[in-house]
């Protein structure tokens, strides 16, 4: 049996949220670049890659200064622009598949520390099993 000295089980719940926020976060990284002002390069990335997707001229109709950031990749990476927006594109649906899946698990954590009554509730709720978002990482990484 665990004696809990904590006498301030508000001071602890705060703490495990936190932790959960932590893994989170480190299982985002993941899949994506966590630094600061890279979501709105990835967003402005899907809204170029969605313009040049739109086009039937597989974005021959679309002006190089309205697709700066894929221009610029696409030139970096020696593919064409709509190479590199199917590609955008295509990591933009495995981010949208996985995001909710961490969030959901986040959100649902942090709601049970939060209802937890004891310190040993709080705690059991604060673990959170991310297994087979970490397998898929994996295999995402081969």
């Amino acid at each position: 049996m665990r004696f809990d000295r904590r006498a301030d089980i508000g001071q602890l719940k705060a703490d495990l949220q936190k932790g959960i926020d932590a893994q989170a976060g480190a299982l985002r990284s993941r899949f994506i670049t966590v630094a600061a002002g890279q979501d709105m390069v990835y967003w402005a990335k899907q809204q170029e890659a969605l313009l040049i997707a739109a086009d039937p001229q597989q974005g021959a109709n679309v002006p190089d200064a309205e697709t700066p950031h894929i221009s610029l990749e696409a030139a970096a990476d020696g593919v064409s622009r709509f190479e590199k927006a199917a590609e955008i594109l295509t990591i933009y649906q495995l981010w949208a598949t996985v995001s909710p899946l961490i969030e959901g698990r986040r959100l649902s954590a942090k709601a049970a520390v939060a209802n937890a009554t004891t310190p040993r509730a709080a705690r059991a709720a604060a673990v959170v099993d991310w297994r087979d978002i970490d397998a898929y990482a994996q295999s995402q990484e081969q």
